[in-house]
């Protein structure tokens, strides 16, 4: 595919996904998946929604792209039937599969997933037990028991990328809801540090934490304190264990 041929789908793709401009889309993907090859890998995209990162896996060369979006617990209506339209639109079918699955009612894949991505979702994997993650050893066992079994799905040191908002926010603090964030419940998210004591539980490898870039000064907000008074949005990356068996298990 030429260099403008490929920058012409990604444009359309953008907007299909929900992208105002093509520039906002590509300066978030390229945040998001910074140093991951793509290109002939096997790719999870859990609660894909409208299917920004299960489409832009397959465009930057995934071999097999699976989005998984319930179409509750989260999610909005009508979203599954969206992405199907953006495949079509675009041509996937033959590298992308949209299936209206929850993360534990997702079967062993002949072929292990190399990238996971949880844009946004992490938290409504189990919202009842979220809320006390921090403070509650069964709640924190339930998260353990799910990410187990989607480790057992993936190829070992394979990637998973989840981005979420944190629960620590200014205006929260001041009671006040935030005009960058006017539905998030903070309430049902978690801070980073909970997330990887979680993550590493379930016998993943913690990599890196980003905080996400705002438009248009991407680079002068990419970091803890402007997340802090806008949105509170970070990018947590990790990686599978090459064991299949957590060190935690069994406790």
């Amino acid at each position: 595919m030429s260099n403008d041929l490929a920058m012409d789908k990604l444009e359309l793709a953008g907007r299909l996904v929900g992208y105002s401009t093509c520039t906002r889309y590509k300066t978030r993907g390229d945040f998001v998946f910074a140093g991951i090859q793509l290109a002939d890998t096997h790719v999870l995209d859990v609660g894909t929604g409208a299917g920004a990162w299960a489409i832009w896996a397959a465009l930057h060369g995934a071999n097999r792209v699976v989005g998984i979006e319930p179409e509750a617990d989260g999610s909005s209506n009508g979203t599954l039937n969206s992405f199907c339209r953006t495949i079509k639109a675009l041509n996937l079918q033959s590298h992308v599969e949209a299936r209206p699955e929850l993360l534990h009612e997702l079967p062993m894949p002949k072929v292990p997933f190399d990238v996971v991505v949880m844009y946004n979702v992490i938290n409504h994997l189990d919202e009842g037990a979220v809320i006390v993650l921090h403070r509650d050893e069964d709640a924190v066992q339930r998260y353990v028991a799910l990410l187990q079994n989607l480790r057992l799905k993936m190829h070992p040191d394979g990637w998973l990328i989840v981005a979420d908002c944190a629960r620590d926010n200014s205006w929260l603090r001041l009671g006040l809801r935030s005009p960058f964030a006017r539905s998030i419940e903070w309430e049902k998210h978690q801070n980073p540090q909970t997330w990887i004591d979680v993550f590493e539980r379930a016998g993943f490898r913690y990599i890196d934490l980003r905080w996400s870039p705002l438009q248009p000064f991407p680079k002068l907000t990419a970091n803890w304190f402007i997340q802090y008074l806008t949105c509170s949005h970070f990018v947590l990356r990790l990686r599978a264990s090459q064991s299949r068996s957590s060190k935690h298990q069994g406790e």
